[in-house]
């Protein structure tokens, strides 16, 4: 792949940030705009996903985004990101995200910031930059953020299959979760035990549940108790 003509002003600060970026103790990205192709990353997140930046430029950007990261994280963070790019002003997004790297067989957590690298002479951005440093795995904040992904993960994959629930068996599956009985059940909603237990065959078969467990997952998730 040829290397792309830069603005001499855009080159100037590339080979600034070249000076140092290798020093840092984190991810180090620009990217261009217009296809979201990788301009540069310095040395420190070369080595973590472990690869090249020739790689990494000869890689489209599907690619990229399907070998490194995971891809539902993008819906959370793309469009503030838009934002900036369209507002004209010099803030950054701060955001959470999933990161593949060799080695590891579940995601890497990172605390990524981005903002507008460059605009040319009419005001318009055309490069991002973003430095994103990897949480330690054994701090008490990275098993909280665990968590909530995990969450955000179980609501993403479920959701559909929950939207398929009526009010009534949303009911139902709360206090299923808390442990009552069709009986229970039955009295709390004034319905007949019969209906109730008819309710929860299609609750399970509707969230493919097999334990009670999964249950109570469910109406934690959805905030049910």
């Amino acid at each position: 792949m040829n290397k792309p003509t830069l603005d001499p002003e855009l080159e100037q600060r590339l080979e600034n940030i070249r000076l140092f970026a290798d020093y840092l103790p984190a991810a180090l990205i620009i990217h261009c705009l217009e296809d979201l192709s990788i301009v540069y990353m310095n040395k420190p997140g070369l080595e973590r996903i472990g690869t090249t930046l020739e790689e990494l430029q000869n890689m489209s950007q599907e690619q990229y985004y399907i070998r490194f990261f995971n891809e539902e994280d993008s819906n959370d963070y793309v469009p503030k990101i838009v934002q900036i790019v369209k507002s004209g002003t010099d803030d950054h997004v701060s955001y959470f995200q999933q990161v593949r790297v060799p080695l590891q067989k579940e995601w890497q957590m990172y605390v990524s910031n981005t903002k507008v690298f460059y605009r040319d002479e009419n005001g318009r951005a055309t490069h991002l930059i973003t430095v994103a440093g990897m949480l330690d795995p054994v701090h008490h904040i990275t098993s909280k953020v665990n968590r909530v992904m995990e969450e955000i993960n179980f609501l993403r994959n479920n959701n559909n299959s929950f939207l398929k629930l009526t009010k009534r068996e949303k009911e139902v599956l709360k206090y299923t979760a808390l442990g009552k009985n069709s009986g229970e059940i039955a009295a709390l909603l004034c319905i007949s035990s019969t209906t109730a237990d008819t309710h929860r065959r299609n609750i399970r078969s509707k969230l493919n549940l097999k334990n009670n467990y999964e249950a109570v997952k469910f109406a934690q998730a959805y905030s049910l108790i």
